[in-house]
């Protein structure tokens, strides 16, 4: 609800400053936790994000580097440089499409599969085990 303070201006009432700080703590203890179990698992935390995009992304004619760029938001060559890593890593696969050369497909290995069930698996439990202190934080904000 905001206050009047003269003829034309309103003031909004301040937000729930202390709500803002439970969410942003636990947002940072959430990545704080995806970096720690993500190295558990002998990769970043880009890197799970890297695999969970190519897990859920859709595949149509095959995922390209293209693709995995736009589902991480991030610009191309960084999305290839983080596929590289994520190769040598023995976690994904890229390979030469077979109906056009010039595209580079990408796929999760055995061992990325594992991984990104694994993660996945830790960030729900995580997610779950903080759901009251966020779910808290988000009422309070309306």
């Amino acid at each position: 609800m905001a206050r009047i303070t003269g003829a034309t201006e309103q003031i909004p009432d301040e937000p729930d400053f202390a709500a803002l700080t439970t969410l942003r703590q636990g947002l940072q203890d959430l990545d704080r936790f995806s970096e720690t179990v993500s190295r558990e698992h002998g990769c970043t935390s880009s890197m799970f994000q890297l695999l969970l995009a190519i897990k859920t992304a859709r595949r149509g004619r095959g995922l390209d580097i293209g693709m995995v760029a736009a589902s991480m938001r991030v610009r191309h060559p960084s999305a290839a440089e983080m596929v590289r890593k994520a190769q040598a890593g023995g976690f994904v696969t890229a390979s030469a499409d077979p109906e056009d050369g010039r595209r580079v497909l990408v796929s999760l290995t055995d061992r990325g599969e594992r991984t990104i069930t694994l993660l996945g698996q830790a960030h729900v439990d995580e997610l779950c085990r903080r759901r009251g202190g966020f779910l808290s934080a988000l009422q309070a904000l309306g």
